[in-house]
């Protein structure tokens, strides 16, 4: 499915579904969304566990440094999951139309 971590193949090796199922540019802000929750989620969950561990005196530097390093951190990690999600989210809820295997530069060429 992906090239490199973060790049997609245009279409699926084995069955040839277009990845890109819809032209408009905001296909994946769903992605987004989904990467966005799941980093802030375990940063949440970061700040409390540390809160918990080390009160009544923080270790607010702690906080301070380990919460952007997962963020960044989680951000980057998940991205690829985070599409490949989205994509089977979408393809729950929209599932794929002989459009989707079809090769829209192919077609220009007949």
């Amino acid at each position: 499915m992906f090239r490199t971590w973060f790049a997609l193949h245009r279409r699926c090796p084995a069955c040839g579904l277009s990845f890109e199922r819809d032209e408009r540019e905001d296909y994946w802000l769903g992605a987004f969304l989904l990467n966005f929750i799941v980093t802030e989620t375990l940063f949440a969950v970061l700040v409390l566990v540390v809160l918990l561990a080390t009160w009544p005196d923080p270790a607010w530097s702690l906080l301070g440094w380990g919460g952007a390093v997962q963020m960044v951190a989680t951000a980057i990690l998940f991205y690829p999951v985070s599409k490949a999600l989205w994509l089977a989210i979408d393809l729950i809820f929209r599932p794929a139309s002989p459009a989707d295997f079809e090769d829209p530069e192919a077609a220009d060429i007949r």
